[in-house]
């Protein structure tokens, strides 16, 4: 607390905190598609605030590792979390469901996995308020919906639909110098031959697999966007790329006003940009044990 202009910390008086304002983004990784007509994943979870930090001390951060696409009858895996101290933890994007007893619905995170298209009607996980969106409802026919995305839901696909369902649109990280597209849902696989598009709103997740005369696979969302993996196809003996496609890893930023400085452990992977009179972090590598120290 503070009185008569000192800070006081614990049980001493008198010993004046130091505290910078500064902004932060932060983007967990996505989720893996779903396998066997999977579902796509759902996007790692977003979020952008402020914080007042203290000088000199070492805050925790972690930069959230990409979910692997759905195998051996699994649901994809949900992306893992990326931390800044105690001000935020954005959550994993969520798996995509699968073609299995039990492991059709897709599984809730930052934003949901879309669910596999199955015989019957399954639900896409949930999004996380504030951080991403639901991932789409399935109506079955096997034609499975996308992950959500950071900036809209996935579209339910329903039943005599003939294409697996698009991705939720993303967003980005403009207020610390990127234009770039993050955050969008994985396309859902598919029994047809034209996938769903992880692409749908420019939000970088994988494109799911359809099946035919020109089979494609699942591909996962694009490194360093969180984007969600793409649904697997339907096993047959033309294709065999049943299994989904892994997310795309995380990022953080952090903005600090550039009379300041930041320190980082020794494994973080870093560079620094000036936007807008601040000195902008670009955080692409940072593990469970790693800091950041402002002075």
């Amino acid at each position: 607390m503070t009185g008569f202009g000192y800070n006081v910390n614990g049980f001493g008086v008198g010993s004046s905190v130091a505290l910078i304002s500064m902004s932060y983004g932060l983007l967990a990784g996505g989720g893996g598609g779903g396998y066997n007509q999977g579902g796509g994943g759902g996007a790692g979870g977003m979020l952008e605030s402020t914080a007042d930090v203290e000088l000199g001390v070492a805050y925790s951060i972690r930069v959230g590792a990409a979910g692997y696409g759905g195998m051996n009858q699994t649901t994809g895996y949900n992306g893992s979390n990326s931390i800044f101290g105690s001000f935020a933890t954005a959550l994993g994007g969520g798996g995509g469901g699968a073609n299995r007893s039990s492991r059709y619905d897709g599984v809730a995170g930052g934003s949901g996995g879309g669910p596999s298209g199955g015989s019957y009607g399954y639900d896409g996980g949930a999004g996380t308020a504030g951080q991403g969106n639901k991932g789409g409802d399935a109506y079955g026919g096997g034609i499975s919906p996308g992950g959500g995305g950071k900036g809209a839901a996935a579209a339910n696909t329903p039943y005599g639909s003939t294409s697996g369902g698009n991705g939720g649109a993303g967003s980005t990280f403009s207020a610390f110098g990127n234009s770039t597209q993050v955050a969008g849902g994985g396309g859902g696989g598919t029994y047809s031959a034209t996938a769903g598009s992880g692409v749908y709103g420019g939000g970088n997740g994988g494109k799911g697999a359809g099946i035919g005369t020109n089979p494609t696979a699942p591909t996962a969302g694009s490194s360093l966007t969180g984007g969600g993996g793409g649904g697997g196809s339907y096993r047959n003996p033309v294709n065999w790329t049943v299994n989904g496609g892994n997310g795309g890893s995380g990022i953080i930023y952090l903005s600090y006003p550039s009379a300041n400085t930041a320190s980082f452990s020794g494994g973080v992977t870093a560079t620094t940009s000036t936007v807008s009179g601040n000195t902008v972090a670009r955080i692409t590598a940072a593990g469970s044990s790693d800091t950041v120290t402002f002075g």
